[in-house]
């Protein structure tokens, strides 16, 4: 018996390959931060940049919106590589709340003043921000959950759905750069409405989908 434990001791030493550590989760945050600039940028390219976003800032609640989406997803994106590691309190998810609420009371603001000055007006006509928001924030979110697809073990729930609130936020920064906001009501409800669904989406069906890519299918 004893015999038989050092071959295997031995064999384990000769052909076990070595494992990988993880990159810290500022450096993995960094990456895939400048990942995300680069489909950001390609969107400006094939979009075309505008030149209303002084404008838009100027409007009541939308420098803070505008900001506040993009801190969100920042601070999603280090709070994602945080819960997915073992060991790593959970909490660090609660990071988004401030910046979540600074993007959303924006748009709100927005919609407060436009109730005020008479011309809060929700229509169909933009629905397509909502579609963009999606589009965009897809290959940056598949980048994220193949970055973290051994969650599936540990906190799937959180980290898909903060994976898909990092990548909406910076989408969303990044399609205010490309299309005209219309109103704070239609921007809080397509951009906003895009933003709660796929979160929500991505709560229901964390626990499968890193399954399958993840660890967890085995």
């Amino acid at each position: 018996m004893s015999r038989d434990t050092d071959r295997l001791i031995e064999r384990l030493a000769l052909e076990a390959a070595p494992v990988q550590p993880l990159a810290p989760p500022v450096q993995r945050t960094l990456g895939w931060l400048a990942a995300s600039l680069a489909v950001i940028a390609l969107l400006a390219v094939l979009g075309g940049w505008r030149g209303g976003m002084p404008e838009d800032m100027a409007v009541p609640g939308g420098g803070l919106a505008w900001w506040g989406s993009l801190l969100t997803g920042i601070v999603a994106a280090h709070a994602v590589f945080q819960v997915s590691v073992p060991g790593r309190s959970p909490a660090w998810a609660w990071l988004t709340l401030l910046p979540a609420l600074a993007w959303f009371g924006g748009m709100g603001w927005g919609c407060l003043a436009e109730v005020r000055a008479g011309t809060l007006a929700f229509g169909l006509e933009s629905w397509h921000c909502g579609l963009m928001i999606t589009l965009v924030s897809t290959p940056m979110l598949l980048v994220m959950l193949l970055l973290v697809r051994h969650a599936g073990v540990l906190r799937p729930m959180p980290t898909a759905a903060l994976a898909v609130l990092s990548a909406a936020g910076l989408s969303s920064a990044g399609v205010s750069l490309v299309h005209g906001q219309e109103s704070a009501a239609l921007t809080l409800a397509w951009h906003g409405g895009a933003v709660l669904v796929l979160c929500a989406l991505a709560a229901l069906s964390g626990r499968p989908l890193l399954a399958w890519i993840g660890y967890a299918r085995r």
